[in-house]
């Protein structure tokens, strides 16, 4: 069987799915996890193939925006990435486990 896990967040949201991404594996079965770039590290570390999804976490969460106007368009791209992703993905998977809800206005 071949297993997606996806996310999108904090490590907080990522860190459980790569302790399920492990258990998966361990019991025999293939395992793709999407996440931000971010974890690229975290997941090579336990040897757990990425798919990346979108941009990394920290700088939207680190930057304000030059202005307002610029949050839903940033955040349109950013569900548009995650779900063009996963969907992709998915097609290869028989069993895809989607968390978290998605930023739609902003962060």
């Amino acid at each position: 069987m071949r297993v997606l896990l996806s996310t999108y967040g904090s490590r907080g949201y990522v860190q459980p799915l790569v302790g399920l991404a492990v258990q998966v594996r361990a019991i025999g079965e293939e395992v793709r996890v999407c996440v931000p770039p971010d974890f690229a590290g975290l997941l090579a570390g336990v040897d757990v193939s990425l798919v990346s999804i979108g941009q990394p976490v920290l700088p939207p969460v680190t930057k304000a925006p030059s202005s307002s106007s610029d949050l839903p368009p940033q955040a349109a791209e950013l569900v548009a990435a995650r779900f063009d992703t996963v969907a992709a993905v998915a097609e290869e998977c028989d069993a895809p486990v989607a968390t978290v809800m998605m930023p739609t206005g902003g962060w």
